[in-house]
């Protein structure tokens, strides 16, 4: 079904990017910027929505799996999933050594970013999980300036605040009986993990010879990293197990969604889209898993939860709001701090 997919999608390119002289009074500045609004730019948002929207489900779905077949099957769960994604995208295995090498890199840190995500899903909530894991949207522009590039003025007023709703979110100590659970630190490693792909994706998407071949190494790398890390729990020293049909079924449907389809459609659009206007698209992301989670897993909030997940959400729909006027790599002025 992944494949189907992936061939009906195959051959949507971006336009290039569009350039405009600077105004001669205007300081020149390396900025954040928001994708053109061309119909193809407008196309990859969307795309990257939808992978958002997917994405949305798969706290969910690992949770429930992981809860039914008791802890120690989160490193499985991973394995078999990009297992799953690894063999769905074998038909566009690159040919290159380049894409290769960069999806061995990517691979490192998709590992790092759903391993620790779903081990610590064992010890929090899957609607805790997606916020934190949310911070992401607030790791990658304060990454991308220890890079040397600039940062839009109010960013660290959305920085503050993002800070403040983790607080808030740790402090509702309902659903997990702390105020902070392993899981919730492994969660937020998870961002830092996840900030690191979506940065190193540029400059990846931009240089690999296919947006699908660069998927594939990806998975490809990331199924082995899994399998390395799951075969050190010693798990394999009374033979190969057949994991519970819990695991499997999830893993099937992670491997296939939002890992295969969504590791491809994202790679695509953020040819088009910049790494800092990306994070902000994947704002919904927490919302959606907390609807999936509030149905499927009967997860609720408490007030002070509900409080520091609006400041996360408020602290990247701002960040969205100070790069709207910005241009795809347009050599104009965005407003920076000194």
């Amino acid at each position: 079904m992944a494949a189907c997919m992936l061939t009906i999608t195959h051959g949507y390119a971006p336009p290039p990017l569009r350039h405009r002289p600077a105004p001669p009074s205007r300081r020149l500045a390396r900025q954040y910027a928001a994708p053109t609004q061309s119909t193809e730019a407008s196309k990859a948002v969307q795309t990257l929505a939808f992978v958002t929207a997917a994405w949305g489900t798969q706290h969910s779905v690992a949770k429930a799996a992981l809860d039914s077949v008791g802890d120690g099957h989160a490193l499985e769960l991973t394995a078999a999933r990009f297992l799953v994604a690894a063999l769905a995208l074998a038909q566009f295995r690159p040919k290159d050594e380049e894409t290769w090498r960069w999806g061995a890199e990517l691979g490192v840190w998709s590992f790092l970013g759903f391993a620790l995500q779903t081990v610590g899903l064992e010890t929090t909530t899957a609607t805790r999980s997606a916020f934190l894991l949310y911070l992401n949207v607030k790791f990658v522009p304060l990454l991308e300036l220890v890079n040397g590039k600039t940062l839009p003025r109010g960013t660290w007023v959305s920085a503050f605040a993002a800070l403040s709703g983790t607080l808030l979110l740790a402090a509702d100590s309902d659903a997990v009986g702390t105020t902070w659970a392993p899981g919730d630190t492994l969660s937020v490693l998870a961002a830092l993990a996840s900030a690191c792909f979506i940065i190193r994706l540029e400059p990846a998407s931009q240089k690999a010879s296919s947006a699908e071949g660069l998927a594939s190494a990806t998975a490809l790398s990331t199924s082995v990293l899994a399998f390395l890390a799951f075969w050190q729990t010693g798990s394999f020293e009374k033979g190969i197990v057949v994991p519970p049909s819990e695991v499997l079924v999830a893993a099937l449907y992670l491997g296939l969604i939002p890992s295969a389809l969504c590791g491809y459609l994202q790679t695509i659009a953020q040819k088009t889209v910049p790494p800092s206007s990306a994070a902000v698209v994947y704002a919904t992301d927490p919302l959606w898993a907390a609807f999936f989670a509030y149905f499927a897993l009967n997860e609720r909030l408490g007030p002070a939860g509900l409080s520091g997940a609006a400041l996360i959400a408020a602290a990247a729909f701002g960040q969205n709001l100070l790069l709207r006027d910005c241009d795809v790599d347009a050599v104009e002025e965005c407003a920076v701090d000194d």
